[in-house]
């Protein structure tokens, strides 16, 4: 859910350490937020969050795949499983992937130095 940011979750508190993620700063920020746009009108169209959504997409793409849920409270955990109730056709999907294109988000989940410590990054 990158911390929040599909769900619209912004950094609020002095200590919130998302401030300085790069997906969440300046004009990365921004870019993500016309993204996170998209997909609140296609949730909307399914009659689902934007977080029920990104569930219902990974788990429709194989079996193979699974979502990793982080939810903090049990309302958290109702929204996310909500997404078993959320039905996508392949139509559903390329329209998702068009309209949200992985490569379309700017910005990487954590800052340069951490990105070289993980090797699950790595290209």
């Amino acid at each position: 859910m990158s911390r929040g940011l599909l769900s619209g979750s912004a950094p609020s508190a002095r200590g919130d350490f998302r401030a300085h993620l790069p997906r969440f700063t300046g004009e990365n920020r921004e870019r993500n937020e016309q993204l996170i746009e998209r997909l609140r009108r296609l949730a909307a169209d399914k009659h689902a969050t934007p977080t029920q959504l990104a569930i219902a997409w990974v788990l429709a793409k194989g079996e193979r795949i699974v979502p990793v849920i982080g939810a903090r409270t049990r309302a958290q955990l109702a929204e996310s499983l909500g997404a078993l109730d959320v039905t996508l056709s392949a139509a559903d999907l390329a329209q998702i992937e068009d309209a949200i294109p992985a490569s379309a988000v700017a910005g990487s989940r954590y800052g340069d130095e951490q990105m070289r410590m993980l090797d699950s990054e790595r290209s």
